[in-house]
């Protein structure tokens, strides 16, 4: 199998090893679970962002699962990176931040975190659905983006209501 040349947003000459794209993705699951087990927590959702946040852990833990079948399966080096580690370090900020919000501000946080975290792993996917030519990478980002898509557009309906 070819390897995969993905690139960054900013370096589009940087070449990215397909481990650091499985890694990447990881991570983007990690922060959803994390968010979604916090709003679980959180007493006084509606029924409908209750039931999203729910949805939202379970389908990013089996694409985690699926991600790290896709490592295994294609032998890659699965290693953070320093954008991961530092985009770690950014989710613990905003799980804090997320924590100290009034009950009445909460939900509308959490929506508005969804959205937000969920837009940037869109973009990310298409640059590299753009970048990669390898095609294992290629589908799982591909069903990756549907859930990412479809999270997002229930957030900013339950946003908007």
């Amino acid at each position: 199998m070819p390897p995969d040349r993905t690139t960054t947003a900013s370096t589009a000459d940087t070449t990215v090893a397909p481990g650091e794209t499985v890694a990447q993705l990881i991570a983007f699951d990690q922060q959803a679970v994390a968010m979604a087990e916090q709003a679980r927590q959180h007493e006084q959702l509606d029924q409908g962002v209750a039931d999203l946040a729910e949805q939202i852990s379970m389908h990013h833990r089996r694409n985690m699962t699926q991600t790290r079948a896709l490592g295994d399966a294609e032998a890659l080096d699965v290693n953070d990176t320093p954008a991961v580690r530092n985009q770690r370090v950014e989710e613990e900020k905003r799980l804090k931040a997320l924590a100290e919000l009034d009950p009445d501000a909460y939900q509308r946080g959490y929506l508005d975190a969804v959205i937000e975290t969920h837009e940037q792993a869109l973009e990310w996917i298409g640059e590299r659905l753009e970048a990669t030519d390898n095609d294992a990478i290629r589908k799982h980002l591909e069903r990756t983006r549907d859930n990412y898509d479809e999270h997002m557009k229930a957030a900013m309906a339950l946003r908007d209501k």
